[in-house]
C-alpha cells in the first residue's frame, strides 16, 4: 500500500515537469519564427496573439522559455538570448522578473559578449549604446504590459545613468518612478541628487521640501533625517551666495 502511494505521489510532483518539457518541445518548430516577431506588449496576457490559446497554460510555457533563454546565456549566445527573452514575455508579459532579469541580460551582458578583442573604443561605446537602447525598449513594452511600475521605470533610469550617462533622461525617470504610487522611498532622494548634479540645487531643494511631510518618521527605508540634513544643506549654500 505506502509503495503505491508513493509512486502515485512521485507522478504527481513530477507532472508540472513533464508538461513543462511537453508544452516546450511541442512549441520548438515555431520558435525560430516567434522570435523574429515585434511583439505587440501584452497581447499575450489580454489572451490575444498567438500564446493566446495557451490560457493557463502560458506560465509555464514562459517557464520553459525562460529556462531555455538562461541556458543560451550561459553559452553567450546574444541572439538566442535575445530571442527567448522575447518568447518569454510573449508567453506570459505578467511576471515583473521576467521583464526585469531580461533587461538587465540585455543591457549588461550582450555588450560583453559582442566585444572583440582589439576592439575600438568608439566602436565598443557603440556596441554598448545599442543594447542599451535595446533593453530600453524591452522595459518599454514591460511598462505598456505593468502601466506605471515604479521598478520598472527605476531600471530604466539605472541603465540610462550606468551605461549611457544620461543624467538628464535618468532624472526624469527617477522622478516618473518617485510619483507612483507605492513608488520606493529612493528614487525620489536620487532624482534630488541627479538635479543637484545637473547644477539644479533651487529644484532640488523646492522638490525634497515638497516630499518632506510624506515621509514617515517610524520607516528607516524613508530616510526622513537624511533628506532633512539635506534640505539644510541646500539651505546653506543657497544662502551662502
Amino acid at each position: 500500500m505506502s509503495s503505491s502511494i508513493a509512486n502515485s505521489n512521485l507522478r504527481v510532483g513530477a507532472l508540472p515537469l513533464i508538461i513543462l518539457v511537453a508544452a516546450v518541445f511541442c512549441l520548438r518548430p515555431f520558435e525560430s519564427r516567434l522570435a523574429s516577431v515585434s511583439w505587440p506588449a501584452g497581447s499575450s496576457a489580454k489572451g490575444g496573439g498567438v500564446f493566446g490559446v495557451l490560457g493557463g497554460m502560458r506560465a509555464i510555457v514562459a517557464s520553459g522559455f525562460w529556462l531555455r533563454a538562461n541556458l543560451v546565456w550561459e553559452q553567450r549566445d546574444p541572439a538566442a538570448t535575445t530571442a527567448f527573452l522575447k518568447l518569454t514575455v510573449a508567453a506570459d508579459d505578467g511576471p515583473r522578473y521576467f521583464w526585469l532579469n531580461g533587461a538587465r541580460m540585455i543591457a549588461y551582458d550582450l555588450p560583453e559578449w559582442r566585444m572583440e578583442a582589439g576592439m575600438p573604443v568608439a566602436l565598443q561605446r557603440k556596441v554598448a549604446e545599442e543594447q542599451a537602447q535595446a533593453a530600453l525598449r524591452f522595459l518599454g513594452d514591460g511598462l505598456r504590459a505593468h502601466p506605471h511600475d515604479p521598478v520598472l521605470l527605476i531600471e530604466m533610469a539605472n541603465i540610462r545613468l550606468r551605461v549611457l550617462g544620461d543624467q538628464e533622461g535618468a532624472a526624469q525617470l527617477f522622478r516618473q518612478a518617485a510619483e507612483q504610487k507605492a513608488a520606493p522611498y529612493y528614487a525620489a532622494r536620487i532624482y534630488a541628487e541627479l538635479l543637484i548634479q545637473l547644477g539644479r540645487p533651487i529644484k532640488a531643494l523646492a522638490w525634497l521640501q515638497q516630499i518632506l511631510p510624506g515621509l514617515p518618521a517610524d520607516d528607516p527605508a524613508a530616510r526622513r533625517e537624511v533628506v532633512v540634513q539635506r534640505i539644510k544643506a541646500l539651505e546653506a549654500q543657497l544662502g551662502a551666495r
